[in-house]
């Protein structure tokens, strides 16, 4: 009995040594965050009532399949897969268009969840995998929010990012893409490197943040396109502490570890290989390394103003440098879809681009009905923070401006531009009700309350209305949670009790009874739906990868049947789909959910004059003769098009080609 009376008394010696560390976190603070990650799962769970099914946004059945394909054959199998699915006849290259990150982190979590006896399929994992970094997000912005400004920060950010309506609209039960990684490697990122400057910490200690922000940011490299975003918004800090006199030499080393790791990991995933050393952003965040290390050597040796003067020269120089070599071609310019960012006036230049409704630019509806009142209130927080010049605060209110540029320009990014308003909002707040909040003798709130020229009332008041105001924001969430927005779901409107699944009856109809060689030719928006769970040819999907190609597709729907069929001939296709919605109770009505609402842009992408179709808005003769048209109303020439399937309720219509 001896030896297990030495080990309770070890053991209650652990306990007395944890216990001011249990003390400092109070049981209202743990039971809070407790119920903020609770409410983060609930709000995004709900959607199940309508069925385990992936989102309607095409990827995430690609990330699927990728995920299934790697579990099946391996990891190493996916760095030399060819699709022959996809974008026939060329197929696609899997391992040079596409991100590891999301596929193989579903694949990790269902390998443990196997090996520790747990009877989860892959399906299931990849269902789930958003409310997991939903929570992990959650959790992570607290931390990051009790850095910044203490712990009520922490709690309000971590809150506002539970039940932010943009972050559960890329988070919800089956929304299985690559911003569930980005985001959350945006937040671990920023933790972990401002943590890797604390001037109070160890070295070793700011060097193993460090590394740990390095390895946040290769897992968004990893992961999502958008990590140019984040190195962009590392190089703009670094530049501010020049701005603000805030530079010292922990900065400079924390920003270099971060960019060493994160590089090396990054040129190893064949999607960036070794020209991502030459991207525009990354040859401007080498460059600032170079400079700052120079300065870091002159800097002692001459005056404060001269100082400021000579990073001012630098910061502008590098500039001009990156322009420069851009221009003259010495490094890649940036892609399409990043400078239409940059710049929205080069948006007309690409119709498919333009095509795609989250490539739209936001407008204040957008902003007020996923922020609400946090918007105003992180503007304020920005506000404060700028004052303070802190570091921190910095790095926050940089984040936020940056993130509400990108959000007007591309409404997608309004994801991205949940992290600060999570982070700025709950510090704004926390400032704005500090001063009737504050602790102290009777005498001091009396003072306090005389200076503001408010009663004690009039302040629990004002505490209440600042609280109640997010009440709109918190009840679009729960809408949210109550939508079905999963692919088994063909129209939100319910039918006899049940939304209707004509998608999926069409979908598991032609995985049976079309033969394995079919070439199923339909507008791209379906084309993963197709190859995922039809197991059949496409020649297009979401990539969006071959504009020309998806140009034909839009001329063979929008070109009479005996021209369409040229083309079709052209690629030996064996099938034709197209999606028209209309009401069933009163057809003359459509919804313009499906290709007849989507004929404008196969007319723009496909080159075709928009004015030879509709004019002074009326349908001309040209439209009434087009393929599409005519497959939708079920009058093609049956010669040549023949009806081999017709959804539940026609929505979804499929035709044998006979040449």
């Amino acid at each position: 009995m001896g030896w297990f009376k030495g080990v309770i008394g070890r053991f209650l010696g652990l306990l007395a040594r944890f216990r001011p560390r249990l003390n400092m976190i109070s049981l209202l603070e743990a039971s809070s965050l407790g119920l903020i990650l609770a409410l983060a799962i609930i709000f995004r769970i709900l959607p199940i009532r309508y069925g385990a099914y992936f989102s309607t946004e095409a990827d995430t059945v690609f990330q699927y399949r990728v995920a299934d394909y790697v579990v099946r054959n391996g990891y190493s199998a996916w760095f030399t897969w060819n699709d022959t699915l996809s974008w026939y006849p060329y197929g696609r290259d899997i391992p040079h268009t596409s991100f590891p990150g999301l596929p193989f982190s579903a694949a990790v979590v269902y390998s443990l969840l196997v090996s520790l006896g747990f009877n989860f399929s892959l399906y299931d994992v990849c269902i789930f995998f958003p409310i997991l970094m939903a929570f992990l997000t959650c959790l992570c912005i607290y931390l990051l929010g009790r850095d910044l400004g203490g712990r009520t920060v922490g709690l309000l950010a971590s809150f506002i990012m539970a039940v932010g309506p943009a972050f559960i609209l890329r988070t919800y039960l089956g929304f299985f893409d690559t911003e569930n990684i980005g985001i959350f490697s945006t937040v671990a990122m920023s933790l972990f490197f401002l943590r890797s400057i604390e001037r109070e910490k160890p070295l070793l200690n700011r060097l193993l943040y460090s590394v740990a922000a390095g390895l946040s940011l290769s897992y968004f490299h990893a992961s999502w396109g958008a990590s140019k975003y984040a190195v962009g918004l590392l190089v703009l800090f670094m530049a501010s502490t020049l701005f603000f006199n805030l530079y010292e030499r922990r900065h400079l080393l924390s920003y270099g570890v971060i960019l060493a790791v994160s590089s090396i990991i990054a040129v190893m995933i064949p999607i960036h290989g070794i020209g991502f050393l030459y991207s525009a952003e990354n040859v401007a965040a080498f460059g600032l390394f170079i400079l700052l290390f120079m300065y870091e050597a002159i800097r002692g040796r001459m005056s404060g103003w001269k100082a400021m003067l000579i990073s001012g020269v630098m910061l502008a120089s590098l500039a001009v440098g990156v322009l420069i070599l851009e221009s003259r071609g010495l490094i890649p310019p940036l892609a399409h879809k990043f400078l239409s960012v940059l710049d929205p006036s080069q948006r007309a230049a690409s119709p498919l681009f333009e095509s795609v409704a989250e490539h739209k630019k936001a407008t204040w509806t957008t902003f007020f009905e996923n922020f609400g009142v946090t918007l105003p209130l992180a503007l304020f927080g920005t506000y404060l923070a700028l004052g303070k010049r802190e570091e921190k605060l910095i790095y926050g209110s940089l984040l936020f401006l940056s993130a509400l540029y990108f959000t007007g320009s591309l409404i997608r990014l309004v994801l991205i531009l949940s992290i600060p308003v999570s982070l700025m909002g709950a510090y704004g707040m926390k400032e704005l009700l500090s001063p009737f909040l504050v602790k102290g003798s009777r005498q001091v709130k009396r003072r306090l309350r005389r200076r503001l020229g408010v009663s004690r009332e009039m302040g629990l008041i004002f505490v209440a209305a600042i609280f109640a105001s997010m009440l709109p924001m918190v009840w679009e969430a729960a809408n949210l949670s109550n939508s079905p927005m999963n692919i088994g779901v063909t129209v939100p409107v319910k039918m006899g009790g049940r939304y209707p699944q004509d998608w999926l009856q069409a979908l598991v109809w032609m995985r049976d009874n079309l033969p394995e060689d079919s070439i199923v030719v339909s507008w791209w928006d379906y084309g993963y739906w197709i190859e995922t769970f039809s197991n059949k040819r496409t020649l297009a999907d979401g990539s969006t990868l071959n504009g020309e190609q998806i140009g034909r597709i839009g001329r063979i729907m929008m070109l009479n049947q005996s021209e369409a069929l040229k083309i079709l001939k052209d690629y030996n296709a064996t099938h034709i789909l197209v999606y028209y919605t209309f009401n069933p109770s009163n057809p003359s009505q459509e919804w313009p959910l499906g290709d007849n609402a989507k004929w404008y842009w196969m007319v723009r992408i496909g080159g075709l004059n928009l004015t030879e179709y509709v004019e002074e808005g009326r349908y001309t003769a040209k439209f009434y003769e087009s393929t599409i048209y005519n497959l939708m109303r079920m009058s093609a020439d049956p010669e040549h098009f023949k009806l081999v399937y017709k959804s539940e309720n026609g929505w979804v219509l499929i035709y044998e080609i006979k040449y």
